[in-house]
């Protein structure tokens, strides 16, 4: 009895040990895979795919030195100069010429439908993981590729993705193509559910996404950096909404000379600051009287910007909810867009998708998907709009980006009732209350649009949402890292309360 009872125990532990070995095997197969989706312009485009003359689209059609572009341009820096001596005219003609010769043959646009034309798009759709790809992120130090390098540190390069698209293409094609590419990765792991972070305009397709499959129940986490979800003021000027005024520009100048990039550009602001007030002023007055001509308008969208950008739906989706009819009527009104064309199917189809993103986002998370948002604020906006003194990440609209957050004017504080209560943080500039999630809404002063460093807190708090190692929850956040739902990044780039 006893040598049997020694048998029984020995195989009892052996199945015991093997049990533990597959337990453990089977709890590294159930890391979550992790897909990344990047934002406007943060994946190169090409022509000629597949050809010996295929090339790479420089970056939004312009190459990456821009300055150098229109310092080149004699016709357009002459022009200029011109705007800021109040005794010299102007000519208007060769000032739109100047502009068409930069943008007219970038072939950056799309075809009039809406379409991205034959033999372009992207060279690099992986459906590998980042394990196969380390070249995109191994020395990354900021944005995309650098949230994709912390999102390896955590959970392995083997369960890390980067879904490349074509960032022109229409928001709701791409978000199609996405629940496709999900579909492939969920088979090729034989997992359930796949996490999503969407950047910028990556947010945006997070958006069209949730609307069209969240039915599907697919993802267990959603998390959107500097998302694009509620459009952007400064595409206010497709609805004619252009204004240029002294005061604005001169704090813009003074916000971006130490803000942008930590300082990096601060020679090309003191460049422009060191014009002086006075010809900044009479350059903002020459514009103000530009725009107000109808015929101006009309040859300026018609001849050097919508050879370049007009009919790339991406950059229409980018129009605010609540700017978009008068955006169609005015640019329809001067020829800049045909209602007929599948460009504007495409754009009135997102529109009616932006307006469900708040309801979309509290059905998510009822479904028992977590939700995580991170904007950022503290500069101001660009000044070419009525909305220069937004609250924005440099570019995205603080209100937008965080699904409906009530904001001071920049340089300002919130008052009376909007300045009270749990959500506010402790600047008093933001009032998350309002959000559509604001138990799960972060607020990330100083940290500019994707600008997220590898190794920073903010970026370790990215890749920690979207992995599950912490709850996409303020408080869950605050009890494990002690991190606040406002949270301003120092120099030593870690997250302090706000």
């Amino acid at each position: 009895m006893k040598k049997l009872f020694k048998s029984i125990l020995c195989i009892a532990l052996t199945a015991l040990m093997a049990f533990s070995s597959a337990s453990i095997a089977f709890a590294k197969e159930e890391v979550v895979p992790v897909i990344l989706i990047h934002g406007l312009g943060a994946n190169p485009v090409y022509e000629n795919v597949g050809t010996d003359n295929q090339k790479e689209i420089a970056n939004l059609g312009l190459g990456d030195n821009l300055v150098t572009a229109i310092l080149s341009n004699n016709d357009l820096v002459c022009e200029v100069l011109k705007m800021m001596e109040p005794e010299r005219d102007v000519d208007e003609d060769k000032l739109i010429n100047a502009l068409a010769k930069m943008t007219a043959n970038t072939n950056l646009n799309c075809d009039k439908n809406g379409n991205v034309k034959d033999g372009q798009g992207v060279i690099n759709y992986w459906t590998e993981p980042l394990s196969k790809h380390t070249s995109y992120y191994k020395d990354a130090t900021v944005a995309e590729s650098a949230i994709a390098r912390q999102l390896c540190k955590e959970v392995g390069a083997k369960n890390v993705y980067c879904f490349n698209y074509d960032w022109r293409q229409d928001i709701c094609k791409t978000a199609k193509d996405l629940n496709s590419y999900i579909k492939k990765i969920k088979k090729q792991r034989g997992c359930k559910k796949v996490s999503l972070v969407g950047c910028s305009l990556g947010g945006a397709v997070l958006s069209a996404y949730i609307d069209a499959y969240k039915s599907n129940k697919d993802v267990s986490r959603y998390v959107f950096v500097n998302p694009a979800i509620m459009g952007v003021d400064v595409s206010r000027a497709y609805a004619l909404d252009i204004k240029f005024d002294k005061k604005s520009i001169i704090q813009y100048l003074d916000c971006m000379e130490g803000a942008y990039n930590n300082g990096s550009s601060a020679a090309l602001f003191r460049m422009i600051y060191a014009l002086g007030d006075v010809r900044i002023g009479y350059a903002a007055d020459y514009l103000n009287e530009f725009v107000k001509s109808k015929k101006n308008v009309k040859k300026l969208f018609n001849k050097a910007v919508k050879p370049w950008i007009g009919n790339i739906p991406s950059l229409w989706e980018c129009i605010p909810y609540d700017s978009f009819d008068k955006a169609v009527k005015e640019m329809s009104a001067i020829g800049f867009l045909d209602k007929s064309s599948g460009l504007y199917k495409k754009i009135k189809n997102y529109h009616a998708v932006q307006g469900r993103i708040k309801s979309n986002l509290k059905a998510v998370k009822k479904g028992g998907a977590e939700v995580a948002i991170l904007a950022s604020y503290g500069t101001m906006g660009i000044p070419a709009t009525s909305k220069a003194y937004n609250q924005t990440d440099v570019l995205i609209d603080t209100k937008y980006a965080s699904a409906g957050a009530t904001t001071a004017k920049y340089g300002k504080k919130l008052t009376g009732k909007n300045a009270k209560g749990k959500y506010v943080s402790g600047d008093k500039v933001i009032n998350a209350k309002t959000c559509a999630l604001p138990d799960n809404t972060w607020f990330l002063k100083d940290v500019q649009h994707m600008r997220f460093k590898y190794n920073s807190d903010a970026t370790k708090l990215v890749a920690r949402l979207a992995t599950g190692k912490v709850k996409c929850n303020i408080s869950a956040v605050k009890k494990k890292y002690k991190i606040t739902q406002f949270s301003k990044e120092n120099s030593s780039n870690k997250l302090v309360k706000a």
